[in-house]
């Protein structure tokens, strides 16, 4: 029959979550040599391997899954897994049943275990990377939306009249952070489609443009005010000073003290 494991729960050791009503996020660890015997998880989710590696085992096939590969394992799907010698983590992102049973109106999710090769979906990278720097980032959730909308099957229309609108309230509006839900119901689509069509595009996603804006509006006031960085980046929308410097480093490889300073040699 197998072991059931309750929504929530891996039989690895939980480093790190963060969830909401829809989605549940997580990263395990799993040492040297450790068998998982036959279970199954009464949610679907998916499963990143970050390193090591594991033999994934069902009742037809058995594969050996690397760093970088990404499994789908559906609601009541059966397996086993075998970590080599070097154990491994995982990071985990878990469909919570009744939430998805409302998004299955407008997606089909596969039906059986699937594994997609490293590197397929970019933003699940994304993913990784923000939540392992920060666990209580806010980006996590359009992430998952936008694996969820690769399954959709309404096609984008070449003309968006909501667009302008949307990017208008990214460019903009910096006093409010704006969740791929609000824009929503802002402009009057549903969160999975307007996750596709963005992306489609702009070639961003929702976060990462909202990211991008905030980041641009601190440049701005680098070059213009005199206000300490922590100012700048509560008027630039973000969290805390810390947040600012993670997220300007990323885009332009310098914090904001030191891109301040370089500005500071040059008059």
């Amino acid at each position: 029959m197998g072991i059931v494991l309750s929504p929530g729960h891996y039989f690895g050791q939980e480093q790190q979550s963060n969830e909401n009503a829809a989605f549940k996020l997580n990263i395990t660890a799993y040492q040297p040599e450790v068998h998982l015997h036959e279970h199954y998880h009464e949610n679907a989710y998916l499963s990143l391997l970050i390193n090591g590696g594991y033999e994934e085992v069902n009742r037809q096939t058995s594969s050996h899954i690397r760093p970088g590969e990404v499994l789908f394992r559906p609601a009541g799907y059966h397996h086993a897994n075998h970590f080599r010698d070097t154990g491994g983590h995982c990071l985990n992102i878990e469909f919570k049943q009744a939430d998805l049973q409302q998004l299955e109106q407008r997606i089909t999710l596969p039906t059986k275990m699937t594994v997609y090769k490293a590197g397929t979906f970019d933003y699940l990278y994304r993913l990784l990377y923000f939540f392992s720097a920060d666990p209580h980032v806010t980006l996590h959730e359009e992430y998952v939306l936008n694996w969820l909308s690769e399954y959709s099957a309404v096609q984008v229309p070449l003309r968006l009249a909501w667009l302008p609108k949307v990017k208008a309230i990214l460019e903009n509006e910096f006093d409010t952070h704006h969740t791929i839900q609000s824009v929503a119901a802002r402009v009057f689509v549903h969160p999975i489609y307007l996750a596709r069509a963005f992306k489609e595009r702009e070639g961003v996603t929702i976060g990462e443009y909202q990211l991008k804006m905030r980041v641009r509006r601190a440049m701005e006031l680098l070059f213009t005010t005199a206000f300490p960085v922590a100012d700048i980046a509560y008027a630039a929308g973000f969290s805390d000073a810390s947040h600012l410097v993670r997220s300007f480093r990323f885009f332009y490889g310098a914090t904001p003290h030191r891109f301040r300073s370089l500005l500071k040699k040059l008059i």
